[in-house]
């Protein structure tokens, strides 16, 4: 009997490390909270249990915070100190992009998504057009100033983006107004390429009801409701991921008007 009680111990510090490694699923991403969909959100503490029974489930619109990927399928979110993992389709607004260092100017230390992008047999003159039309599509209800560069072949758009976060409502997380965030999109063509810059990211209150205006985006955390307390920074960090996330998609959209729906040629530095 005392063997078969040694023996039983022994299994059981064994088993431990192997519990233990059970959870260690990789989180090599900064924390982003994104939030469940329409369904329920299956939870699975590795990857082999993805075959069985989830763990737990996370409700339709709770919070699911994701610390990495384990493939372009399958992400990492942490819940009550243990990780796991969950379909990436069952979020809402996913992009593992988000994930990503923001672009810094070293010069400026300010926020600055650059790129020179070559489109072979258009003329300065096309693709000045084509900007000019983007404009006017991507910024409605006039949310851009358009200006000329100081040389031929520049436009300077100052542009703004509605701001937003979730608030609960009755229990329920939903998108909240928070304003609008400002920033400046200067757009150089010369003949087979343009290059674009979009700085200056700002965000203001807009007279928003109980919301400050946060300021440059590259603030680590501002605050927006008269106070610093986690709250606060939570709010700040989603509308940073949400500003930053539309800023790409305004971008591609932009590569998309200007090399017509083609796939661009490779860029060249050294063009402007």
């Amino acid at each position: 009997m005392l063997l078969l009680m040694k023996a039983a111990s022994l299994f059981c510090l064994l088993g431990l490390p192997l519990a233990a490694a059970a959870q260690k699923l990789p989180a090599h991403d900064p924390p982003v909270t994104y939030y469940i969909g329409v369904a329920q959100a299956p939870l699975y503490r590795s990857a082999a249990d993805t075959a069985g029974r989830p763990a737990k489930y996370l409700p339709s619109q709770t919070a699911a915070v994701v610390v990495g990927r384990l493939s372009p399928r399958w992400v990492v979110v942490e819940l009550g100190g243990f990780r796991y993992l969950t379909p990436a389709d069952k979020l809402t607004d996913y992009d593992p992009a988000d994930a990503d260092a923001l672009p810094v100017d070293p010069r400026t230390h300010r926020i600055a998504y650059e790129g020179v992008v070559r489109v072979p047999g258009a003329t300065q003159a096309e693709l000045l057009a084509r900007a000019t039309a983007w404009v006017a599509q991507a910024y409605p209800l006039a949310n851009a100033v358009v200006d000329p560069g100081p040389a031929a072949g520049q436009l300077v758009i100052k542009g703004t983006q509605i701001a937003t976060f979730r608030t609960a409502y009755a229990g329920v997380a939903r998108g909240s107004y928070a304003g609008v965030v400002q920033h400046t999109l200067t757009l150089y063509t010369k003949d087979g390429a343009y290059k674009y810059v979009l700085t200056d990211l700002v965000h203001d209150a807009a007279g928003t009801p109980n919301l400050r205006s946060g300021g440059p985006l590259e603030q680590e955390k501002a605050s927006l409701f008269g106070y610093a307390g986690l709250g606060s920074r939570a709010s700040w960090d989603e509308l940073k991921t949400t500003a930053t996330r539309d800023v790409r998609r305004l971008l591609a959209t932009l590569q998309t008007a200007m090399t017509l729906g083609a796939a661009p040629a490779a860029p060249n530095p050294g063009e402007f």
